[in-house]
């Protein structure tokens, strides 16, 4: 068979194939023309738009000007900054308290679903809500609700949100509570796909409750630890809704809660500035990259997956 008869031949099996599966193209069409309208076109505009000094209407390429302007623009590294700490803190408290709550619910004889669905709720209200009804319980005097029942302690009032050391404290703890059902279910999830032998023959050999956790329990969960950290670490480097909610633009008080996606949004529509707004959002993307990478392989699943 010569090129251009298996050029035909492929062709015509390329048709038949079509042909014969045309509903599934028919199915997933809607979804392909919404990925390429949605995501895909923006991203690529974006990436252009990166390379501009523009508003988005009009503009002049300026190269990679934007790249180094942000990247030498101090503002920049302290909503980096402000990202990171909070990502680190909040990852880190999701995770601890995910485990233990899971743990414990997973360990009930009776009343798991009731426990599945109290912890879960906080899931259900969007996060402009959720910062409005956390902004009357951080409420920075007596009348607050947390500050009047540790006022019962003994404790003075804290600042919560108005303090520049405070507020990012306080926006991990109003994230952790409404992530924390989500990924609770999941690491039930995990829990139940353990096989029980493990625990028996552990058992049988002497061991205890405790080492049961640390040398059966925690390795067993690890695919889902790097998964939840994963996920949980993209959503921290996007945070936006809940300090622009608390913070306002400026991200105050002070630039404490002044996040990346707060500067992307700050200068694509407070100073018209899409170039830099998109080149800030790429550096961001790349972040994100190379901190899934990092979690990957820090966390051990790439090696055990060799």
């Amino acid at each position: 068979m010569n090129a251009s008869e298996r050029y035909q031949s492929s062709g015509h099996s390329i048709r038949k194939f079509i042909l014969k599966n045309y509903a599934g193209y028919l199915l997933v069409t809607p979804m392909v023309i919404g990925i390429m309208v949605f995501i895909a076109y923006p991203m690529v505009k974006a990436f252009l738009y990166s390379f501009q000094h523009t508003d988005g209407i009009t503009g002049k390429w300026v190269g990679l000007r934007n790249y180094i302007w942000i990247l030498s623009d101090s503002i920049f590294w302290t909503a980096v900054y402000n990202t990171f700490y909070m990502a680190v803190l909040g990852v880190s408290a999701n995770l601890i308290v995910c485990v233990i709550l899971a743990s414990l619910i997973n360990s009930l004889n009776k009343g798991k679903n009731f426990f599945k669905a109290v912890y879960f709720l906080p899931n259900v209200f969007s996060i402009i809500a959720i910062s409005m009804v956390f902004e009357y319980l951080f409420y920075p005097t007596d009348s607050g609700i947390i500050n009047y029942a540790i006022g019962f302690l003994g404790i003075s009032p804290g600042r919560w949100f108005t303090s520049t050391a405070m507020a990012p404290i306080s926006i991990v703890i109003m994230g952790v509570w409404r992530s924390m059902g989500y990924d609770t279910l999941l690491f039930i999830a995990g829990l139940q796909s353990i096989p029980k032998e493990y625990y028996e023959a552990a058992k049988v050999d002497g061991a205890t409750g405790l080492k049961k956790w640390f040398y059966i329990t925690l390795p067993c969960l690890k695919p889902m630890i790097v998964f939840i950290v994963i996920i949980a670490t993209i959503n921290c480097l996007k945070r936006f809704a809940d300090v622009w909610m608390i913070g306002g633009v400026a991200g105050n008080p002070g630039g404490a809660l002044d996040t990346v996606v707060l500067y992307i949004y700050r200068n694509a529509w407070t100073m018209n500035n899409i170039g830099v707004s998109s080149s800030a959002a790429y550096i961001l993307f790349l972040f994100s990259i190379i901190l899934t990478v990092i979690n990957y392989r820090v966390l051990g699943l790439g090696r055990n997956s060799n």
